[in-house]
């Protein structure tokens, strides 16, 4: 995530314990990384805004997008979310963890908007809470693309999924960032991953077991 992270050793590729004990530690310095960030944002320090900027906006963007219907919503949603955190950067504790800080304000954001959306949706006309989704092209040797996969799914389950696998969160951030416990995450988790993996089934049409890489 920034310049000086942590190399795993060639050797971890025939090992994937190894492996795995790596990518955590490189996970948790790239946390640290942002939380020093994050502390160097409050004490005023030019070089940190973009910093944290770069590193978490393509992450952030991906939240919004598989959330709104466009990618114009997601962009002004984005702005808004760093506009907020400009604002109120000084709420944060110096020492926690920053993402569920950050994660927590993205979601106030996107709530904020929705219902801004939905005031003068009903003001102008009267429309469908869910608006129909484009038909997707099928395809039997492709998966679909994550977007594509999370957009059928409950709000909240789409959600907790998008700050697991696209934020990087863990359990414990994502429960701290939605104000839930790590149990009813792990519910929202799990129910998200059956009714996609019958999705796929069903796309597959022949009662397919693969389940999509970006989701493991």
């Amino acid at each position: 995530m920034f310049p000086d992270g942590v190399t795993p050793r060639p050797d971890a590729a025939n090992n994937p314990q190894m492996e795995s004990v790596l990518q955590e530690n490189v996970a948790r310095q790239s946390c640290a990384e942002l939380n020093r960030w994050m502390e160097r944002y409050q004490q005023a320090d030019p070089d940190a805004p973009a910093a944290l900027v770069g590193a978490l906006s393509p992450a952030l963007l991906r939240f919004f997008k598989v959330q709104v219907a466009s990618r114009e919503h997601a962009d002004d949603l984005l702005q808004e979310t760093w506009l907020r955190i400009h604002r109120v950067r000084h709420t944060y504790r110096p020492g926690e963890p920053v993402l569920p800080w950050i994660y927590a304000i993205a979601r106030r954001v996107r709530v904020d908007g929705y219902r801004r959306t939905r005031r003068i949706m009903v003001h102008e006309t009267a429309v469908e809470v869910l608006p129909e989704r484009p038909a997707q092209p099928k395809s039997q040797t492709s998966v679909p693309a994550f977007e594509t996969l999370v957009a059928g799914l409950p709000e909240a389950q789409r959600e907790v999924l998008t700050m697991l696998k696209v934020g990087g969160l863990s359990l414990e951030e994502v429960a701290r960032a939605t104000s839930s416990t790590v149990g009813a995450v792990k519910q929202k988790a799990h129910r998200a991953y059956e009714r996609l993996r019958k999705l796929l089934q069903i796309e597959a049409g022949e009662g397919g077991k693969e389940r999509p890489s970006e989701l493991r």
